[in-house]
């Protein structure tokens, strides 16, 4: 079936018939001149075409507002172009398809899902959904990003989800190409992940104390306010400050948790998610299977992050003690509970053994380390810290990458290889070392003597003999061009 359509004039003017109004429409005497030619201060136009929908059957689409005739026949001979290839008409707005698109998308997860609806609405349907999805252009993209508050990150995160829906309409033929994916918008980095040093430990407490004694309204509270918040919002702890930690943290019921998460980098979800079917004490292995996701308040429990987030973890002697004083903790707080004790089979639980809501993990955390008088991090800082530590040790980066459930170590390094100071010295000095210095006295590196520097096979003697100074080619028939005419 191919399209077929015509192009007219209408205006807004009435007139009462039978005492009732309506609309003149093409037929308002005012749509032209008494020449007969079109009035171009009355009226506007508009094209009507029927084509192919879905599953074949015709559909009318009409479309007004136009501002001159070429304008109309332009778009008509568009849409007849679109049908002629096989692509599917439709006047659907881009709100209606967005708002049918979220509803029915089942290959996402609850806090994608979360996320998508909240974009749609805070940001799609304000800015285009009034929009023909046919008339969806990539400068109408640019300028709803442009609106959005916040990072380059953010608008990212905003793109990426009218992209995901905008991919699926042109999977079903009814756009051409995705103007969201068009878009020229700045890369999303990710904020680089900084150690807690000293110095910078120092800073934060002085900002910390000075803005407690600030009068509310001292001019110099704003100023103390920015320097008293971390100076990256990714930090990682020291070591030393996550044995602090640890130590502080031992009395503590879930310090199994603290100590997992802390040297195997789970996430709070995969912690969260953990059952004791999955630990293997005897052979040393814990394997990620499920995860518990927060969404809202709400906690829906699903398989992990994504396709290499479900694996096998070795763990450590230590490791392997600790959760085996855990599991000591929660057979004893099983047989105190009694009839009430919820089998939930996860390793790190309530005390009546039910499921932790992964929000109740954070706020615990923050706590202990705050009671430890700890500079603050996040929850999910430990994981960078256990990739630091890993990458720190030695640990090649493909294991690091396996433990920590990525697919990509590009991934791993990019975000989580955070370099501790004292790791970097050491590195700075190894490769400081490898250079050979031969002047007495730099005060740099102990300098080496020839003999150490050249090679074992090598003459004493640093001339290698042959021919004289002068005539170090004596054979003419290897000498160049210009010497054998000379010669």
């Amino acid at each position: 079936m191919s399209a077929r359509g015509a192009v007219s004039k209408r205006c807004g003017c009435t007139e009462i018939v039978n005492g009732r109004r309506r609309q003149l429409g093409a037929r308002c005497p005012k749509l032209r001149r008494k020449d007969g030619t079109w009035n171009p201060r009355h009226g506007t136009w508009a094209f009507t075409a029927t084509v192919p929908g879905k599953g074949g059957k015709p559909q009318q689409i009409r479309k007004a507002g136009f501002d001159s005739q070429t304008d109309a026949q332009t778009a008509l001979d568009l849409v007849r172009d679109k049908a002629r290839r096989g692509v599917v008409v439709s006047d659907v707005t881009v709100g209606v398809f967005l708002t049918e698109w979220i509803a029915g998308k089942t290959d996402i997860g609850p806090s994608t899902r979360r996320s998508y609806a909240g974009q749609i609405r805070n940001y799609h349907l304000p800015h285009l959904g009034h929009l023909s999805l046919d008339d969806l252009r990539v400068a109408h993209v640019a300028e709803m990003l442009a609106e959005v508050p916040g990072s380059d990150a953010t608008r990212q995160r905003v793109r990426a989800s009218l992209r995901a829906a905008l991919n699926d309409a042109l999977r079903e033929g009814l756009i051409l190409v995705n103007p969201a994916a068009l878009v020229k918008l700045p890369a999303g980095k990710r904020p680089k992940a900084l150690v807690w040093t000293a110095e910078r430990v120092d800073r934060w407490r002085t900002a910390v104390d000075r803005l407690a004694e600030c009068d509310p309204d001292a001019p110099e509270r704003a100023q103390l306010e920015v320097a008293a918040q971390p100076p990256s919002p990714v930090m990682v702890w020291t070591p030393a400050q996550l044995g602090e930690f640890l130590d502080h943290a031992h009395a503590d019921r879930l310090y199994g948790l603290w100590h997992t998460v802390a040297h195997l980098g789970l996430r709070r979800g995969e912690a969260a998610g953990l059952e004791w079917q999955d630990v293997d004490l005897a052979a040393g292995t814990l394997t990620v299977r499920r995860q518990l996701v927060q969404v809202g308040w709400q906690v829906v429990e699903g398989p992990p992050k994504s396709d290499a987030g479900n694996r096998t973890v070795a763990l450590d002697g230590g490791t392997v003690e600790v959760l085996r004083a855990h599991r000591r903790r929660q057979l004893a707080e099983r047989m105190e509970w009694a009839s009430a004790w919820v089998e939930s089979g996860k390793v790190f639980a309530r005390q009546d053994g039910s499921p932790l809501h992964p929000e109740t993990i954070t706020d615990r955390f923050h706590a202990i380390a705050a009671a430890a008088g700890l500079p603050p991090i996040r929850l999910h800082d430990l994981r960078h810290g256990a990739a630091s530590l890993m990458l720190a040790a030695g640990v090649p980066l493909k294991v690091v990458q396996e433990v920590l459930g990525h697919s990509s170590s590009t991934l791993t390094s990019d975000t989580y290889m955070s370099v501790f100071p004292a790791v970097a010295a050491e590195a700075a000095e190894a490769a400081a070392a490898m250079v050979p210095r031969m002047a007495v006295g730099t005060g740099v590196h102990t300098p080496r003597t020839h003999s150490e520097t050249a090679r074992p096979d090598a003459p004493k003697n640093t001339r290698s003999g042959g021919a004289p100074r002068g005539n170090r080619t004596p054979n003419p028939l290897i000498k160049s061009q210009l010497l054998c005419r000379l010669s």
